[in-house]
């Protein structure tokens, strides 16, 4: 295996970010990933309730059976030890492949940050169960090597779910046999042919969506030590309570913060909006039938259930604190109140949204973590590789223009010039015929005339186009090895990872890699 890194991101911003300049680093608490900044946010005072939350995430994690790493790490964060923190909803099966290196970069991190610095953090994946966007977590893509595309599959795509996801069960019968697709392109693979018995299992066991997600990524991550976060948890929702009430109290306050800072970092960076709410309230209220985003006016708040005045929500929230969960302003917040963390590694959206929340910290005094874009990977297969050594190709932002670039190279060398130029010439003298005798003929027959060469015209188009599929077909081996390699590294123009299913691909063994904000492409397996 060959592991090789390269400058990647076009996103202007995220260039900035990742280069830590100090206009940018200035909506982040002037925090970077370095040995002075790791040092002031370890020194932070833990949270009170950093014990009782151990204990709902040991409580809640036990059913999967913990290994000694986990229990290791679970004690470190009942101490008070820091966290490197990521999340994400829950994918069908864990896809697509970027939720794996999200998890593999808290991983890489935790290492790095104890052999260079000496702190003992612990790796948490947070599962965003409150989400309710079904349609992006319902499907994933393989790449079905025998007809040499993209394939889609996907568990009930007809099926509407309005409620989190974290209240929905799963039809066993369904999702059995949407696993049986996957493999069925996957299925070459050493993990899936010694794990799919244990997953049909699993799918077996559980009942919720989050829950078998859970499991999942438990199964492959328990022996790293992987603390795994359930935000749906009921136990977890009775701990938020304190955290909700101060939301639900100084909701105003966060709005307008988010609104101005919002603004600020948008002149500032020149970025448009990432975060796009009409909402006030910044919370959503909801049961097992349906999700709602709270909005207040001089009514009161707006609610799953109808109006309730503040009053009236407090007391729900004391009673059923279940029902409540954060939108996309509040997530990052209720992240900070509950974990001592160290470093939250996110995604480039995540990066820019921390970003337009600056102020609604600073007027919560919720001081931010060390912020990072969490790592990129993909995979280049021996066969991907000789096919890009043959066709003198590699990984960039151009890969499918130089991939069309061959394809018009291939094609014009492979076609014969002065034959189509021979045919135009035929047409050309045709119609040269054709309009002599017009122009000699009675103007009633002319109507023919022009109805004839029509056909013909229609006659030397169809020539010229089947030459050119005859063409296309001498190459039609050459024209697929060159879409393979744009559609394996680069499917539709995005990274491989933010398409295809994680099990298409190799395990990775987060020790044999390095934190890096480059795009790290692993060779030759």
């Amino acid at each position: 295996m060959e592991i090789e890194c390269l400058d990647f991101s076009q996103d202007e911003f995220i260039q900035r970010f990742n280069g830590r300049e100090k206009d940018v680093l200035s909506f982040y608490e002037d925090l970077s990933y370095d040995a002075e900044s790791l040092k002031e946010v370890w020194e932070r005072p833990a949270h009170p309730h950093t014990e009782a939350l151990a204990d709902i995430i040991e409580e809640e994690m036990a059913r999967y059976g913990l290994s000694g790493a986990q229990r290791e790490n679970l004690e470190r964060l009942r101490q008070g030890s820091r966290v490197v923190i990521g999340g994400q909803q829950a994918g069908l099966f864990m896809s697509p492949s970027y939720i794996v290196h999200k998890i593999i970069t808290l991983l890489v991190m935790v290492e790095e940050v104890r052999e260079s610095h000496g702190y003992e953090a612990v790796p948490v994946f947070w599962i965003a169960g409150e989400d309710h966007d079904f349609d992006e977590v319902n499907h994933t893509h393989v790449y079905d090597q025998a007809h040499r595309r993209r394939r889609k599959i996907a568990y009930k795509p007809n099926l509407t779910v309005p409620m989190s996801l974290g209240f929905y069960k799963y039809d066993r019968g369904d999702m059995k046999a949407t696993l049986d697709a996957v493999v069925e392109e996957c299925g070459d693979s050493g993990f899936l042919r010694s794990r799919k018995a244990a997953i049909m299992e699993m799918i077996d066991t559980h009942e919720y969506w989050t829950e078998l997600f859970h499991a999942l990524v438990h199964d492959v991550f328990s022996e790293e030590g992987l603390i795994i976060f359930n935000a749906h948890s009921s136990a977890v929702r009775r701990l938020e309570v304190p955290m909700f009430k101060e939301m639900v109290e100084r909701h105003d306050e966060i709005d307008q913060a988010f609104r101005s800072g919002q603004a600020a970092f948008g002149a500032a960076c020149s970025l448009p909006p990432m975060i796009e709410t009409d909402t006030n309230v910044h919370l959503f209220t909801g049961s097992e039938e349906n999700r709602t985003l709270l909005v207040h006016d001089a009514d009161g708040f707006a609610t799953d259930k109808g109006v309730f005045s503040k009053d009236e929500l407090l007391a729900r929230l004391e009673e059923a604190p279940e029902t409540f969960s954060n939108n996309v302003v509040t997530r990052p917040l209720m992240q900070e109140m509950l974990f001592n963390t160290l470093i939250f590694a996110g995604g480039g959206a995540e990066v820019k949204y921390w970003g337009e929340l600056h102020e609604a910290f600073r007027k919560m005094e919720v001081p931010m973590p060390i912020v990072v874009k969490r790592m990129e990977i993909i995979h280049e297969d021996m066969r991907l590789r000789k096919l890009m050594d043959k066709y003198d190709l590699e990984v960039s932002h151009r890969l499918h223009e130089d991939v069309e670039r061959k394809k018009k190279e291939l094609l014009d060398d492979a076609t014969d010039a002065s034959f189509l130029k021979e045919v135009d010439d035929m047409q050309a003298r045709l119609e040269s015929d054709y309009d002599a005798v017009e122009a000699s003929s009675e103007r009633t027959h002319r109507h023919l005339i022009e109805a004839n060469l029509k056909a013909h015209r229609k006659q030397f188009d169809y020539l010229k186009r089947r030459y050119q599929l005859e063409v296309r077909r001498t190459l039609r081996h050459q024209l697929n090895d060159l879409e393979e390699v744009a559609e394996r590294i680069l499917p539709g123009g995005s990274l491989q990872e933010r398409i295809y299913h994680p099990w298409m691909f190799p395990g990775i063994d987060p020790s044999t890699l390095s934190y890096t904000t480059q795009l790290t492409i692993i060779k030759g397996v």
